[in-house]
């Protein structure tokens, strides 16, 4: 089954209004915590805010790498979080990887191809500002 979610209003920090690609998830921790997540091509795996991992209740002190971006090489922390996607009769739970952020940035949640992408087969139509989400078959 394919679930459709309309592009949702984002305002910029500069002010203007642009419409993007992003759906309503639930992110699932020791606290859950219902927020849009950015569906994100170019990102090889998703990152939410250390702000936002500290409200799930995970742990934020792992091994420090490097997250890289369109923004540069910012510090990070892996770790899992479940995540829920659901909409009418569809709902769909599963377990991604996520890059927290350390530096206080104020982002989006970004779902990356990493965990994320390979569940759906995913269709951005720009023309309707619509996503559609097909969910994979286990093999």
């Amino acid at each position: 089954m394919t679930i459709s979610f309309r592009y949702k209003n984002v305002k910029r920090p500069d002010g203007t209004i642009v419409k993007t690609p992003s759906i309503p998830i639930t992110l699932i921790g020791k606290q859950t915590f219902d927020t849009i997540g950015l569906l994100d091509s170019g990102a090889d795996s998703s990152a939410v805010p250390k702000s936002i991992a500290e409200l799930l209740g995970l742990d934020i002190e792992g091994e420090v790498t490097f997250a890289y971006g369109i923004g540069g090489k910012v510090k990070s922390v892996e770790s899992i979080v479940k995540l829920l996607v659901q909409k009418g009769h569809e709902r769909y739970s599963f377990s991604i990887p996520i890059k927290i952020i350390l530096d206080d940035y104020d982002f989006p949640i970004l779902l990356g191809r990493a965990g994320f992408f390979d569940k759906f087969v995913i269709t951005f139509d720009q023309e309707n500002e619509r996503v559609l989400l097909k969910r994979r078959t286990e093999k």
